[in-house]
């Protein structure tokens, strides 16, 4: 496996905007937990930082998923228990790794950053962005 990764940082995009500023918020986060991910990789410090990344994730879940959680659940949100079964397979997952990480996994930080990367892509970009449209259209704003 390749163990480095594109320095270039993500930029946040007005495209990824979802218009609910907290959640806009939280997704600017986790870009730059994912950019933080890129220069652990490129530098091969990941078995001395990549327990920051642990960190900063389980804020951004205790934080960002339940206040996400909250809102589709007090707007009646259709598709709540499946959003929140793609929160709960990302918390384990999380917790899979960092059990790799005990494990002295090979390539761990690089699989992380797929993950994450992949997040973003599929949950942030497309299942977030349909889902907020029923927040936004419950007066979230």
């Amino acid at each position: 496996m390749e163990n480095k990764v594109n320095p270039e940082p993500y930029q946040w995009k007005e495209e990824y905007s979802v218009k609910i500023s907290v959640i806009d918020d939280q997704h600017k986060k986790f870009l730059d937990i994912i950019n933080e991910l890129k220069i652990i990789i490129n530098s091969g410090t990941c078995k001395e930082k990549v327990s920051q990344v642990f960190f900063q994730l389980a804020y951004l879940i205790d934080h960002y998923f339940i206040k996400e959680e909250i809102y589709f659940k007090d707007l009646k949100y259709p598709h709540f228990d499946q959003h929140k079964a793609q929160h709960n397979a990302f918390i384990e997952r999380i917790i899979q790794f960092q059990k790799d990480v005990e494990n002295n996994k090979p390539d761990l930080c690089l699989e992380i950053f797929q993950f994450l990367e992949n997040w973003f892509d599929e949950h942030i970009l497309k299942y977030d962005k349909d889902a907020v449209e029923y927040l936004r259209a419950g007066g979230l704003n």
